[in-house]
């Protein structure tokens, strides 16, 4: 579900080279900002603010995905301890679930680090999560950058609505589920809306930004999607994903975007 050339990249430039200058950069991709979302100056506050948000709205049961900006809400997670679900890079092996009585005693910020989920989380199958798991509280995510409005664009790959989609479609995120998208400053723009012809009906708008200085708000009443646009993939893209693959031989098979 990969972004087609459009409005939204001419921002992500524009945010990109805003955010080099706070930005620290990935062990693996340095800074290309199209293959990670980066960590930046102010993440462990913003981290905090996440959590009082969180407190605020007794919220028990966690996704976070694994942005390198999240790391230190993870490591916190961990230390209070909270468990949690995280999605592995580009949803390729599925979803993690970490029970912190699993991480040895100092461990919390290795672990909350993509390795240290790879050791000592457990792989979470969808048919096990629809089955057992308690609906999700609250999904975090970084992002490229967000509107004052709601509209949060990634990296362009749609992985994060793949994740609100596929969960929704098995009752794990509800009407009910805070969306939460942790960003830099420089990350939330200044135009009051998303830009026009920005919007497509799969985004996954959030109900909350925090940034390492402010909590914000989202005013509206856009509605997230309900499930999965199978259209708007490729079966090659959907072969990629198992829980996504799980997913549609479970609704037949529907068609899928011509490549």
């Amino acid at each position: 579900m990969t972004d087609e050339p459009s409005i939204r990249n001419e921002v992500r430039e524009r945010v990109w080279s805003q955010l080099r200058e706070v930005a620290r950069p990935d062990s693996r991709f340095a800074w290309d900002f199209g293959e990670f979302i980066a960590d930046y100056e102010g993440s462990d506050a913003g981290a905090e603010r996440l959590l009082d948000l969180a407190d605020d709205h007794d919220c028990e049961s966690w996704l976070v995905t694994p942005d390198n900006n999240l790391d230190p809400l993870r490591e916190r997670l961990i230390e209070r301890p909270t468990p949690f679900l995280m999605p592995t890079y580009g949803i390729r092996r599925g979803f993690l679930s970490l029970d912190p009585a699993d991480v040895p005693d100092g461990a919390a910020a290795f672990a909350s680090v993509l390795d240290g989920m790879t050791r000592f989380a457990e792989r979470a199958p969808l048919d096990a999560l629809e089955a057992d798991h308690p609906p999700l509280d609250v999904m975090v995510t970084g992002a490229s950058f967000v509107t004052p409005d709601g509209l949060r664009m990634g990296k362009g790959h749609g992985f994060f609505d793949l994740e609100w989609a596929m969960l929704r479609q098995v009752g794990l995120a509800t009407e009910d589920t805070l969306v939460v998208a942790a960003v830099h400053d420089v990350q939330l723009l200044s135009e009051t809306a998303a830009p026009e012809g920005m919007v497509a009906d799969h985004d996954t708008v959030v109900d909350y930004v925090v940034t390492p200085t402010r909590t914000h708000r989202v005013e509206g009443d856009r509605q997230k999607p309900s499930g999965i646009h199978w259209g708007l993939l490729t079966e090659s893209e959907i072969r990629a994903i198992p829980p996504l693959e799980t997913l549609w031989k479970r609704a037949g098979r529907p068609a899928t975007k011509e490549v």
